[in-house]
């Protein structure tokens, strides 16, 4: 069992979590990073939705950044 609560993840698809610098680790810890927006910039740079989907980058940032 992992000890990670990753939903229908496994440990090997939410891994990459491990090579984050500790005081990055950190600082999402204490939520001075949101991951979560993060995210949202990420899909909308590669013109996605938030469900992984193309859209293109024109309709995409407007969802996902505001």
């Amino acid at each position: 069992m992992s000890g990670y609560s990753s939903g229908k993840f496994t440990v090997d698809e939410i891994g990459f979590i491990q090579l984050a610098d500790v005081e990055v680790l950190a600082a999402v810890a204490r939520g001075e990073i949101d991951l979560n927006q993060i995210a949202r910039e990420e899909l909308a740079s590669r013109g996605l939705d938030d469900r992984g989907r193309w859209v293109g980058f024109e309709r995409a940032r407007p969802v996902l950044v505001g």
